[in-house]
């Protein structure tokens, strides 16, 4: 339906810098310095050149310090431009400023709220310089028709024109301006053209919206030929984020709940950079089940998995207000893909465990007022323990805005109120006896019953998984396969969608989906 929004747009950069260089015209960077440092130490300019001098180094930074920060300077300037006596004169000087318009740098970390305020300015008095010079009869240069056309970059939304066109993937109109106006490689235009593209994919309906938005992510990561700074990739994933919240049918996107974390951030620890709607809870959702199946799937002291206990506690996750996972020494320096991942969403919730074997690991979640505490290794209970119990050092572990290191003593401190094993008995399931004390205790019920006596198992494998075996299914179902296990790496099935049989088996065979490029298996 759609064509690849960020195709084209890098190389339309790359043919007007080679053909322009960066603005068309331009003087010596040394000697606008230093007409500059004159013209704010007297408030005068004395010469037409030096005019044109200070009209291209508007957003030049000098000690901290820029024209366009400066009010008065500024007002200056757009005077001495307007009252210039010939009409072709007003002409360069409005090139000029418009150099300065297109060279200054709108999303840098760096770029004062001054001077922001200062080229917002100067974009209104270009727009209204443009309407009187248009009205003149003077002979106007190619670029001004350029210009006339796309009077819109000198609005508020000044990409707004190219959105749809862009997402279409024809970079027509946005190639015109570029090559037509010698807009530099680096203008925050381009940073503009990929806001726009993410606003008009926002305008499309749920369906077409969904299908275009791993396209767009990438685009509004940085990956999509357009380097962006991290303000300006917020911005992006807030945007789809927030759009997607809003679909009637939303189900977990992979992609995107780990762009949100990463350039957001988690959603229940910065919980002021989130706004508050149905995005924050959307991805906090998402976020908690991730987690919680990382601990119990990747986390288990026998590498096996734990699907009973894990299944268990994702029917508590709308519950868990807050979790950290505390590492021991093999999950704290294993690099692979996914304990890679795993431990880049849990960032700023994670520990080093001590005192305990190398391939334990905890999980502590705070529910109301209770701290819930499992471990990775089994045959270890669960403890709960009263918040308000805990020790200062436990506490300032947790809240610690370094790595910190607990003790498996203090997570199986005497103080514990109850210490629950997971064992089944003859009328009960240790699911169903965790429930008994756990929901009247925190006062909430998860909406999915536990698991009974003669509950489901999980499905038996099919198939052992082989050498021979792996070869012989993925030649007869035609996968697209990438083995990095040589470099410590992943076994990949390249492709989301899979058929049924083929899910089912790879499923069972402990492959994992990962949106968008496939299937893994570590």
């Amino acid at each position: 339906m759609f064509s690849d929004p960020d195709e084209g747009i890098e190389e339309i950069w790359t043919k007007v810098g080679d053909e322009h260089g960066s603005a068309g015209i331009g003087a010596p960077t040394d000697s606008i310095v230093a007409v500059i440092r004159i013209f704010r130490e007297t408030g005068e300019i004395e010469t037409w050149r030096d005019l044109r001098y200070v009209c291209f180094g508007l957003s030049i930074p000098i000690d901290d310090w820029c024209v366009l920060a400066d009010v008065r300077l500024l007002s200056y300037v757009f005077e001495r431009v307007r009252d210039l006596p010939k009409m072709r004169q007003r002409i360069r000087g409005f090139q000029a400023l418009l150099s300065s318009y297109w060279g200054f740098p709108l999303h840098a970390e760096q770029t004062r709220d001054e001077a922001r305020v200062g080229w917002r300015a100067l974009r209104s008095w270009l727009c209204a310089e443009h309407e009187r010079i248009a009205q003149s009869p003077e002979p106007k240069r190619p670029w001004f028709a350029v210009l006339t056309r796309h009077t819109m970059l000198l609005s508020d939304n000044p990409c707004e024109q190219f959105g749809a066109d862009l997402l279409r993937g024809d970079s027509t109109g946005l190639r015109d301006a570029i090559e037509g106006l010698a807009i530099p490689v680096n203008s925050w235009v381009q940073e503009e053209a990929v806001v726009a593209q993410m606003d008009a994919g926002c305008l499309l309906k749920d369906r077409a919206f969904q299908q275009t938005l791993p396209a767009l992510l990438r685009i509004g990561v940085g990956c999509g030929g357009v380097e962006l700074g991290e303000t300006l990739r917020r911005r992006c994933v807030e945007t789809l984020v927030f759009r997607y919240a809003r679909c009637s049918e939303r189900p977990e996107h992979m992609a995107l709940r780990d762009a949100a974390v990463s350039h957001i951030g988690n959603p229940w620890l910065y919980r002021s950079r989130w706004r508050d709607d149905p995005s924050r809870e959307m991805v906090s959702a998402w976020l908690k089940h991730r987690l919680i199946s990382d601990f119990f799937e990747l986390l288990s002291a026998d590498g096996m998995g734990d699907r009973r206990r894990m299944d268990y506690w994702l029917r508590f996750a709308p519950a868990i207000e807050d979790m950290w996972f505390a590492l021991g020494v093999n999950a704290q320096h294993r690099h692979s893909e996914p304990f890679d991942e795993f431990r880049l969403r849990a960032q700023g919730r994670l520990l080093a465990l001590d005192a305990t074997t190398h391939d334990n690991n905890a999980f502590v979640m705070q529910v109301g007022r209770y701290l819930l505490v499992e471990f990775g290794a089994k045959g270890n209970a669960m403890f709960v323990f009263a918040r308000d119990s805990l020790d200062q050092p436990l506490l300032n572990a947790l809240h610690s805005r370094a790595r910190a290191s607990v003790s498996v003593h203090q997570l199986k401190d005497s103080r514990h109120i109850h210490r629950m094993i997971h064992s089944d008995s003859s009328g009960q399931t240790w699911e169903q006896k965790f429930d008994d004390d756990l929901v009247p205790r925190i006062g909430w019920r998860p909406s999915v019953a536990p698991r009974g006596i003669g509950g489901p198992v999980r499905r038996p494998r099919p198939q052992v998984f082989s050498p021979g075996t792996w070869r012989s299914f993925a030649r007869s179902h035609g996968l697209r396969v990438q083995d990095n296990r040589s470099k410590q790496g992943a076994l990949w099935v390249l492709g989301v969608e899979q058929p049924g049989a083929v899910a089912a088996q790879l499923d069972a065979w402990g492959f994992r989906c990962r949106a968008p490029k496939g299937w893994f298996k570590e």
